[in-house]
């Protein structure tokens, strides 16, 4: 066909313009177009037991995003080294007392109430076959031979996990604490007329009751703590009034009812655990010169008590803290504490990483960040070392691994 010069040429300029055309519309498309997304599904791996607990013995595979630090391109350890770390949950919900037999980890279980063990294998254990349940407080005692339980309707028992014998106590009595051998438990006796109001010890059957101190309307002052050493059986906080702002006098109550000495603390909201001898004092206070944030402090029980008081540079609460050894302490403490939270530990939300403090130095070192957000409290060691337990947020019981 003939084409004359000016067809041929509308024809090329035509062809020109579109070819320019699809090449911008290629260009644009490979600019502007979204990244393809992929959707993964992510199996969580985790292994529970018939009745929902987990395993000790099953190693949980945290999710692969978590595995990685972003910084450092290392995993996480599944031993406490200083880095990040892996926790593993031994319970799908809450348990109370979490108590360290040994080697091994007793506890009661508020759905069942029923008591377990968890032994150094991972295995469950229920300990007894009768059901306590709807208990209000429960207090095992440290030879793990006792159990104290308060209920709802004002009913007490003393419960005896050997031999499975029970013990009904007063409906007055309340705030039970058994001595380190579990055959002694002091209390507070409170009845509608405040001049009856005792401190007391008895033997863990009811018995051979004594009366330690009245109360009278100072029962909220005082707190039942029996010292590993049965030296102290509660604090009061009965001292005279301190010069210095936020300073309070606290007594080391002992079993006459004396006063054996006591301790000026720099803030409120006093709480104390013993060391393992029962010779010194591991508290925490609300330090309201430092806008009422918690502050750790440690010092000597016997002798003079209190001469020796040191504080520890580490903002946490001593429910966040347990004894290692005599010498050493392990701690959990947030990254980030802010003004007013010393009076109460729950008003922090964020997570918690694990310490561990040299007492005679002071020196503190991080021990561990654990890999997945989390609160803990109720720490405690298991008797070589090997483990650090504790409870989050929601009272489920957790280990970490220190060796």
């Amino acid at each position: 066909m003939y084409l004359s010069p000016r067809s041929k040429f509308l024809l090329i300029l035509v062809g020109f313009i579109g070819t320019v055309i699809l090449i911008g519309w290629l260009i644009v498309a490979l600019l502007f177009r979204g990244s393809p997304v992929i959707e993964e599904e992510i199996e969580d791996d985790t292994t529970q037991d018939e009745d929902g607990r987990l395993s000790l013995a099953d190693e949980i595979e945290q999710r692969e995003s978590q595995d990685e630090d972003s910084a450092t391109g290392q995993l996480p350890s599944s031993v406490a080294d200083g880095g990040e770390t892996f926790t593993q949950r031994l319970t799908s919900s809450a348990i109370t007392e979490p108590t360290i037999i040994g080697d091994t980890i007793l506890f009661y279980d508020p759905r069942d109430g029923l008591f377990y063990m968890i032994d150094s294998s991972g295995e469950l254990i229920a300990i007894t076959d009768q059901s306590f349940a709807g208990a209000e407080t429960v207090t095992i005692a440290n030879s793990g031979t006792k159990a104290a339980l308060e209920f709802p309707d004002g009913s007490n028992i003393i419960y005896d996990l050997e031999s499975g014998e029970q013990t009904t106590l007063p409906s007055h009595w309340e705030e039970f604490e058994f001595s380190e051998d579990g055959e002694e438990v002091a209390n507070k006796s409170l009845t509608v007329d405040s001049n009856s109001n005792a401190l007391i010890v008895s033997s863990s059957e009811g018995s051979q009751t004594q009366v330690v101190a009245g109360l009278g309307k100072n029962e909220a002052k005082v707190t039942v703590s029996v010292s590993p050493n049965n030296n102290v059986v509660a604090f009061s906080e009965t001292g005279e009034t301190q010069s210095g702002f936020g300073r309070a006098q606290i007594y080391l109550i002992d079993y006459n009812g004396e006063a054996m000495g006591s301790l000026i603390v720099e803030g409120g909201n006093f709480s104390a655990i013993w060391s393992p001898s029962g010779n010194d004092i591991l508290y925490s206070v609300s330090l309201a010169s430092a806008g009422d944030t918690p502050s750790l402090w440690y010092t000597n029980a016997t002798g003079s008590v209190g001469s020796d008081r040191e504080r520890i540079d580490l903002n946490t609460w001593v429910e966040k803290c347990t004894f290692k050894d005599e010498a050493t302490i392990i701690c959990a403490a947030p990254r980030e504490v802010t003004a007013g939270s010393g009076l109460d530990h729950r008003l922090i939300d964020g997570t918690d990483d694990v310490y561990e403090v040299t007492l005679a130095t002071g020196r503190v070192k991080l021990l561990a960040s654990p890999v997945l957000d989390i609160q803990m409290e109720n720490l405690s060691v298991s008797d070589d070392e090997s483990i650090l337990y504790f409870t989050d947020s929601l009272g489920r019981l957790n280990f970490m691994r220190l060796k």
